[in-house]
């Protein structure tokens, strides 16, 4: 379809965060919660439908076997296979999670090697977009490498929460996108679980006492990360702006870091209690150098890089080499799609340098990829804002992996 973003001025409240309710949703299960909390509602975004139906698909205590249905989420995946094994009635033998997409081929090996001393065994099947799971898990000390994935720790901190004894994880090879744990750790402590991390170690306490049985009602927070995509977005419109509410100055959520970017970029911008204003910025003189580590926030480095090539005449984003076991192969997506617009760009291991791109030598004819991920079509959406002219995108359904109201304003605004 043809994307066009000019001109247009957007006020609008940031969908609630994926990463917070994700793990409001499996922690209110795990300690009991009542109510209608787990039915799908208006405004669910695909990988929120896909945990609530894991979490249903729990309740039953008849089956030997449950199929659990994780979408593309990697979220959903790695939070319920832990999850699940804990919470899962005495008389379930097999878990089989169902995949769609790239999440099959995504990683989850540092997770089978820390279950497999419980005698947990974790088989993938490729062909049939299923993994299947079986054994059982209990309190006790969990060793995983924290390298790859934040949400192996976090799954494992939800799962052990749910157990009627302590429990500790201890985490190795680093400890990636820390702030989520945090999050993680936070949405506990609403609860009265607190989680104590001394180094690389956790220490789950479990169900006792002083624990608050929540009732399924939850307020969550602006999201960060498509927070600043609209931000993005906003500081790209030719002669547009944006007005994005809802947003908490004060959020662990990692993806915050998109306010030390503008700064880095010299984007003017105004934060008033829960709203972030930016307005077209490429009237505004052009940076020598933007550099920024993007080691813990790899889901906004899309935004970032299509944003610094026309806010710089050199952007160097370090820390990006997670970004290639996301949704798509991000690093390779991301320089494809500003090589489309004439731009240069360098791709290293775990860099990314970006040459600032002239918007007089754009080619007339613009046609990109999202990859069938859902950050890089907002990418593609930046890329409209920036360049003023039309592009042609293969698909824009993706959104509705994270934020299927942008798709509807979006095609509201192009008719």
């Amino acid at each position: 379809m043809k994307i066009s973003i000019r001109n247009i001025n957007l006020d609008i409240k940031a969908p609630p965060s994926k990463s917070v309710c994700h793990r409001e949703l499996i922690v209110n299960f795990i300690l009991g919660a009542r109510g209608d909390y787990l039915e799908e509602r208006a405004g669910d975004n695909d990988d929120i439908r896909a945990t609530k139906s894991c979490l249903r698909t729990l309740t039953d205590t008849d089956s030997e076997t449950l199929v659990l249905n994780c979408n593309e989420s990697g979220s959903t995946l790695r939070f319920m296979i832990p999850v699940a094994l804990a919470m899962k009635a005495p008389k379930v033998k097999t878990l089989i999670f169902k995949t769609r997409g790239r999440l099959i081929d995504r990683p989850i090996k540092e997770l089978a090697d820390c279950l497999a001393p419980s005698g947990v065994e974790i088989t993938k099947n490729t062909e049939a977009n299923e993994i299947t799971v079986t054994g059982n898990i209990e309190p006790g000390r969990f060793v995983i490498d924290g390298s790859v994935s934040s949400q192996y720790i976090s799954g494992l901190l939800m799962a052990l929460s749910g157990f009627r004894g302590p429990s500790s994880v201890e985490v190795t090879g680093g400890i990636a996108s820390v702030h989520y744990i945090e999050l993680t750790v936070a949405a506990l402590a609403k609860y009265g679980i607190n989680v104590i991390r001394e180094g690389d170690m956790y220490a789950v306490p479990g169900i006792t006492s002083g624990i608050k049985v929540p009732d399924g009602n939850f307020e969550v927070e602006g999201d960060w990360s498509n927070g600043a995509f609209l931000i993005c977005l906003g500081s790209l419109i030719e002669n547009g702006s944006a007005k994005v509410s809802g947003l908490n100055m004060d959020s662990v959520q990692g993806d915050i870091a998109i306010l030390k970017f503008l700064k880095l970029a010299n984007i003017s911008h105004v934060t008033e209690s829960d709203t972030v204003f930016v307005q077209d910025s490429l009237r505004n003189s052009v940076r020598e150098k933007i550099e920024m580590d993007c080691s813990d926030i790899p889901d906004i480095v899309p935004y970032m890089a299509v944003t610094g090539a026309f806010r710089a005449q050199k952007t160097v984003l370090n820390g990006i080499k997670r970004l290639r076991i996301k949704e798509s192969d991000r690093a390779a997506a991301i320089t494809q799609m500003l090589k489309k617009l004439g731009g240069n760009v360098n791709l290293e291991e775990d860099t990314i340098t970006i040459e600032y791109i002239d918007k007089n030598k754009i080619p007339d004819v613009i046609s990109l990829t999202s990859s069938g991920d859902h950050r890089m079509a907002m990418a593609a959406c930046l890329c409209a804002a920036a360049t003023g002219r039309d592009i042609e995108l293969d698909d824009i359904d993706c959104l509705n992996k994270s934020f299927p109201e942008f798709r509807e304003i979006l095609l509201k605004e192009m008719t």
